[in-house]
């Protein structure tokens, strides 16, 4: 059993500057410097492997640079999700100097896509903003969440990060929104999305980072090539294909931690109780480890021969099932087991 989370990913503000189709919607309130500055002493003692620090929009955090410089003292690697609206040269320098690595949501290949998706952005800004990320060594990929109006820019996608100089794409599932069912990809758009993946990457040599539990199963079943890449992208997770429910901690906005970043179940409050604590009833948790135990599952996921390797994103399944240990809905795999068992 792993004593220590994977990762440590902090939503630090639920201030934005965009209005976003995909936004999950945030708790109101954010920690206060005091309990941050003791919350990132609590982060060192886990040991996790990086943290992930996001928002909203993690600029907006008047004493973000204060608290980016604690981290790095405490010697832990930190991965900076942002917008890439407010990324200027002073910005990007101060960054550098603090040894931040950055990664810039792009949500489409054309302005067009991308500004109907992120309201209140611009699409030549954030290019340019990752743009100069990448000169100066800081950006570490570019985060495109999938949606249905936006699945079939994955190529141009590749292009527009080979041509900024992006070493990575990672490409996110949509978490629960106020449109998700309007823009969830079916399996077979998944499918579809996978294979574009697997072909782009090669056409373009971009690496990529396909943070879905049913990818690899996929690409085996379909004979589809595809390479992990070498170093981590703050997000991606290696040593396991698998949903990784409940091996890392998600905090949230207002001290909310969280067994996942999509999950509806929350496991304590930082405001009332150490992170470490929280941390230790995870790992004594027996509902959790029913979930994370891949025989629990019910429906297709049983006779998949994959499912050890994946055991399908639970928090989606609970959302859009209300069943923890139901087959992923998502899961494109899920049409061949249909058809065989029919």
């Amino acid at each position: 059993m792993r004593i220590t989370p994977h990762f440590v990913d902090w939503a630090i503000t639920p201030k934005c500057d965009l209005s976003c189709r995909h936004c999950r919607g945030f708790p109101e309130g954010e920690l206060s410097t005091e309990r941050a500055k003791k919350l990132i002493a609590e982060i060192a003692e886990l040991s996790p492997s990086w943290v992930i620090v996001e928002g909203g929009e993690p600029l907006l955090r008047q004493d973000l640079f204060e608290l980016l410089g604690l981290m790095r003292q405490r010697q832990l690697d930190v991965h900076l999700v942002t917008n890439g609206m407010l990324l200027t040269p002073q910005t990007i320098t101060t960054l550098k100097q603090l040894g931040i690595r950055v990664m810039i949501s792009i949500d489409g290949a054309t302005p067009i896509t991308y500004e109907a998706i992120r309201g209140g952005a611009s699409f030549d800004r954030v290019v340019q903003s990752a743009r100069n990320c990448a000169k100066e060594g800081l950006l570490e990929a570019i985060n495109t969440t999938i949606l249905k109006t936006n699945y079939a820019e994955i190529p141009g996608i590749f292009e527009l990060a080979a041509s900024i100089g992006a070493p990575k794409v990672t490409f996110i599932g949509l978490k629960p929104c106020k449109e998700y069912g309007g823009e969830l990809l079916t399996p077979q758009q998944y499918g579809e999305a996978i294979k574009l993946v697997c072909q782009a990457a090669q056409e373009t040599g971009v690496e990529f980072f396909f943070d879905e539990p049913f990818f690899w199963a996929t690409v085996r079943e379909r004979g589809l090539l595809a390479q992990m890449p070498e170093e981590s992208a703050g997000i991606l997770f290696t040593s396991t294909t698998a949903c990784i429910f409940g091996e890392y901690l998600f905090i949230e906005t207002n001290g909310d931690v969280k067994p996942c970043s999509f999950s509806p179940i929350s496991l304590g409050n930082v405001n009332e109780k150490p992170l470490g604590e929280i941390w230790r009833e995870v790992l004594s948790s027996p509902f959790l480890q029913q979930i994370k135990d891949p025989k629990t599952r019910t429906g297709y996921c049983q006779s998949c021969p994959h499912l050890e390797d994946c055991k399908g994103c639970r928090s989606r399944t609970f959302v859009l099932t209300g069943d923890w240990f139901a087959s992923d809905p998502c899961c494109p795999l899920s049409l061949k087991l249909a058809a065989e068992e029919g």
